[in-house]
């Protein structure tokens, strides 16, 4: 099912907004009932290592699609790690989808920008990005999805994520969670 953000801030009650109160299609929270669910996966990461959809079972997780040859991918990077570190010890967990890129400019990329989370290679990145439903594309780069710990997506940005975009779509899905847990 392919969705695009004219339909989704439909679903979510309303324009989309950043937060701030401005309109911005690119910016799509995703009410829980219209949420899809993330289809299983396996993927091989940078390191070589492999990762599955499991590990997005329970958690929040941020999931970014990125190049390393794209500028607005550098310019996201420094915040991407930023909110990463500063999430971490609320169990956020960040997860990069490398497109159209060779390893070793990838790890280059990882290294330049100190990028502490592990990414899934380019050779893998299109088919973890098809378990998505429609809603994470390797063809907008960059592009960032937050998903809950039901595995579903909450939130989607198309272009460069700010800090202040970022941390309020964490928050309201931390909050979501807080919640359904009686905290």
């Amino acid at each position: 099912m392919v969705v695009i953000a004219g339909a989704l801030a439909g679903c979510s009650g309303g324009e989309a907004t950043d937060r701030t109160g401005s309109p911005d299609p690119a910016i799509v929270e995703i009410a829980e009932p219209d949420r899809v669910v993330v289809d299983d996966f396996e993927a091989v990461l940078l390191d070589g290592s492999e990762v599955s959809s499991s590990r997005l079972d329970g958690v929040v997780t941020v999931v970014n699609v990125w190049g390393s040859w794209c500028g607005p991918c550098r310019v996201e990077a420094p915040v991407l790690r930023e909110v990463s570190q500063q999430y971490d010890d609320r169990g956020v967990e960040f997860l990069g989808l490398n497109v159209r890129d060779n390893d070793a400019a990838a790890l280059a990329f990882e290294r330049r920008f100190k990028i502490s989370y592990d990414s899934v290679t380019t050779s893998d990145s299109p088919r973890v990005s098809l378990a998505f439903g429609g809603l994470l594309t390797t063809a907008a780069v960059p592009m960032t999805v937050v998903v809950d710990p039901e595995r579903r997506v909450a939130a989607r940005v198309i272009g460069a994520v700010t800090a202040a975009t970022l941390r309020a779509l964490l928050e309201s899905v931390l909050e979501e969670a807080d919640d359904r847990d009686g905290r």
